[in-house]
């Protein structure tokens, strides 16, 4: 609990000291007397986001501590234990505003961020302002009211987490269909490709090339070849018999002198190289002849070679190379599909995740609005509103839509005249008769979250009527009236 707060050169306060006890503390005073000042103080020590104004005037810096009673707060203990902060039973929170702006906070002594000092006081004190009650003319609060009365704190963020999931899942889901739609068109496109290469005669390009300029000059190659074996062989003068006719000659001058022997065996080798040379010349002839349509099968092949080099802007020796690669991009493409696939998988999962969760909160806000309903009616009864009626209207969400506060949307719903039909809060409440009501529900939220410390600021603003029972553990550490109420 709040045990005392110092306050020094805030706003138009010199210098504050006080001590509180356990239990109902009402401060009250005129207007502009500086009751909300020392609310404002305690916000800023509590974590809250100051500047250079705050300081009162001619001062170089506003102080503000919080001692807090945490015997009983083992949460609160807990976490300065995490923190390391923790200082047998008290805790003491401090900030300090320059006039410049900038600011510096301690816990127990120990400098920590703004961070730290908010979660800490969001541990300690619950701060309820002047205006609280205009916060309800939004169904989202209305909502936020439903699931801390059903104490649904831990469901709801968990729901929270993960349509946000989803989201996230659908997003990438709709960028990798658009992608993939392109990478399909790709798809394709290499697809056909990698056909189109499939049925050509890639590997025997070389092959095809040399046969196909063999076949075409197959003429000349058969009239030179005859000639140059006529000229070898097969006419009177060819070259084999006067090849013979000079190894003649030379063997007979051996027969004289020894030393042309060497000459004789070069011209010997020579006539067998000749006759050898010959026979495969007459060979390579009679294969020559060239079947015309084979001749058209290689001039097809060869144009079809040329086309697919001319589209993939390469050579013919390097379509081969030109078809791994398209098998390697057509497989990397296969995987991001895998990828678009799993991702699939995990929406459904999140998808049946939530709709579980859901359900399961679904059910306890139904439970726990037939008793706030109850809760509600009995303070509007002590606050003047004897015939006020309260009713949690719960609207189904479309099937389709994973909202972050789950299958329904909350709507609180009154009537203050005997008769009346029940109509949205915002329509039909009056300045006065929203301002009870908003009390019930911050009394009723306060005996649900449990916090040590509940401040109201202009509580009683616009309200009349017998104070509301609290129950026996409710505690209220500080509240904040008007003087002209008391």
């Amino acid at each position: 609990m709040l045990a005392s707060i110092h306050i020094k050169d805030f706003a138009i306060i010199d210098q504050l000291d006080l001590d509180l006890q356990s239990g109902m503390t009402v401060i009250t005073g005129e207007t502009g007397a500086g009751k909300s000042i020392m609310v404002d103080a305690l916000s800023f020590a509590l974590g809250a986001r100051a500047d250079s104004g705050v300081v009162r005037h001619e001062a170089k810096r506003a102080e503000i501590s919080a001692f807090f009673d945490i015997t009983k707060l083992p949460a609160v203990q807990e976490w300065l234990e995490e923190q390391m902060l923790d200082e047998e039973q008290d805790c003491i929170l401090r900030r300090v505003i320059n006039h410049d702006g900038r600011s510096r906070a301690f816990i127990n002594g120990q400098p920590v961020n703004l961070t730290q000092l908010s979660e800490l006081g969001d541990l300690l004190v619950d701060i309820h302002g002047q205006h609280e009650h205009q916060s309800l003319f939004k169904p989202q609060t209305h909502l936020q009211l439903l699931d801390r009365y059903a104490e649904l704190s831990a469901e709801t963020q968990q729901l929270t987490q993960i349509a946000k999931t989803i989201s996230q899942i659908s997003t990438k889901l709709t960028s990798y269909q658009e992608a993939l739609k392109d990478k399909n068109d790709r798809k394709d496109l290499l697809t056909f490709q990698l056909e189109e290469l499939d049925k050509a005669p890639i590997d025997r390009s070389a092959d095809i090339e040399n046969d196909h300029k063999r076949a075409a000059n197959a003429s000349k190659l058969l009239e030179q070849g005859q000639q140059s074996l006529m000229a070898l062989n097969d006419n009177e003068e060819n070259l084999v018999s006067q090849l013979g006719r000079i190894i003649h000659t030379i063997s007979e001058m051996q027969n004289m002198d020894g030393d042309v022997s060497g000459t004789h065996d070069l011209l010997q080798s020579a006539l067998v190289e000749i006759e050898e040379a010959s026979h495969e010349l007459r060979d390579y002839l009679e294969r020559l002849d060239i079947d015309p349509a084979e001749f058209e099968q290689l001039d097809q092949e060869l144009s079809l070679l040329h086309d697919l080099a001319r589209k993939h802007q390469v050579t013919i020796d390097a379509l081969p190379e030109t078809k791994q690669s398209i098998e390697q991009e057509l497989e990397q493409l296969s995987g991001d599909e895998q990828t678009f696939d799993d991702l699939e998988k995990e929406l459904e999962t999140q998808q049946d995740n939530y709709q579980k969760l859901a359900a399961k909160i679904s059910k306890e806000r139904k439970k726990a609005s037939g008793k706030l309903e109850k809760q509600v009616i009995e303070l509007m009864k002590s606050l003047g509103l004897g015939n006020g009626v309260f009713e949690v209207a719960l609207t189904a969400s479309p099937e389709s839509s994973f909202k972050p506060n789950g299958l329904e949307t909350v709507e609180f719903m009154v009537s203050t005249n005997p008769g009346q039909k029940a109509q949205p809060l915002r329509k039909v409440a009056s300045g006065g008769e929203l301002s009870r009501i908003s009390l019930a529900l911050q009394v009723i939220n306060a005996q649900t979250i449990q916090l040590p410390t509940l401040i109201f600021d202009e509580v009683d603003v616009g309200i009349g009527g017998v104070p509301p029972k609290l129950s026996a553990n409710y505690s209220l550490t500080l509240v904040k009236v008007r003087k002209s109420s008391v």
